[in-house]
């Protein structure tokens, strides 16, 4: 089954009838277990995308399917909802407490949980991030890195399938955005959930299975890693620059210098070069 099944989907925030549109007729799948990462630069409409996955913005034209729910049935909103959590670009403003477990708890309160099975649930989140035993712990006194597992912890508790990250590292120092992306894939490999990452940021995108581009509120390409990330003209076109091991390439080719293949990753630029000697 499809996780997400978008088609024709366009939107436009002064009114449903605007010629002015942030979206215009973006068609998109994405497969249970699949983790997809969604680059472009500001208001290119990739924000705007995925907030109609899980209902923050109606539908006004298309046709959205969100783990099998018509996205335009009112009555569904709330599981919808529950089936497809964001984690936003500033923790704190998904905070509803300042203690660790009453902040997780909340969801699972609004879901009718049964108060037995709360603690278990808050707990296991808790694990699900690499954060045991961190329930009683002030939501002031974390790091922006803990900030952010806390609230993709609260995430998990109402037990999502569908994890969306909108710009969720781009305010992370490096340790903090290594602990939120380490949390990412061990959601994807362990838990098979299916992870959506909004970004601007092209290291992010190199360990997804699928990469679109975005710009102008359309999807210019859809590939693997590889082949999104080593195509300077695409990016280019979307304002958006290579990672850097892949700009290194293209510099050492400019150089006169000629690797076997175009890395990815600082530790496929270093078997490379070493491969040069």
């Amino acid at each position: 089954m499809k996780a997400i099944a978008g088609h024709d989907i366009s939107y436009s925030y002064a009114s449903p009838g605007s010629i002015e549109l942030s979206l215009t007729g973006v068609s998109i799948e994405v497969s249970s277990g699949e983790l997809i990462a969604i680059l472009g630069h500001n208001g290119s409409g990739k924000s705007t995308l995925v907030k109609h996955f899980n209902a923050l913005l109606p539908l006004q034209k298309g046709e959205l399917a969100v783990a099998g729910m018509d996205a335009k049935d009112p009555s569904l909103l709330w599981e919808l909802r529950r089936k497809c959590g964001m984690v936003f670009q500033n923790p704190d403003n998904q905070f509803v407490s300042s203690i660790v477990d009453e902040d997780i708890a909340f969801g699972l309160e609004n879901y009718d949980t049964p108060a037995e099975r709360i603690p278990r649930k808050v707990e296991e989140a808790l694990e699900s991030v690499g954060m045991p035993g961190a329930g009683k712990r002030s939501t002031h006194m974390l790091s922006g890195g803990q900030k952010q597992r806390i609230a993709l912890a609260g995430v998990l508790a109402v037990d999502a399938d569908i994890i969306i990250f909108d710009e969720a590292t781009s305010m992370l120092d490096p340790p903090g955005k290594r602990e939120v992306m380490e949390a990412v894939r061990r959601l994807h490999i362990r838990e098979h959930k299916t992870v959506i990452m909004i970004s601007h940021d092209m290291e992010d995108a190199v360990f997804a299975d699928r990469v679109c581009v975005m710009a102008d509120g359309k999807i210019l390409a859809a590939g693997t890693p590889r082949e999104i990330l080593t195509d300077r003209s695409l990016l280019a076109s979307a304002g958006l620059t290579p990672p850097l091991s892949v700009q290194i390439y293209y510099d050492l080719c400019e150089a006169g210098v000629e690797l076997c293949r175009c890395p990815l990753t600082e530790e496929e630029l270093v078997e490379e070069l070493c491969r040069l000697y």
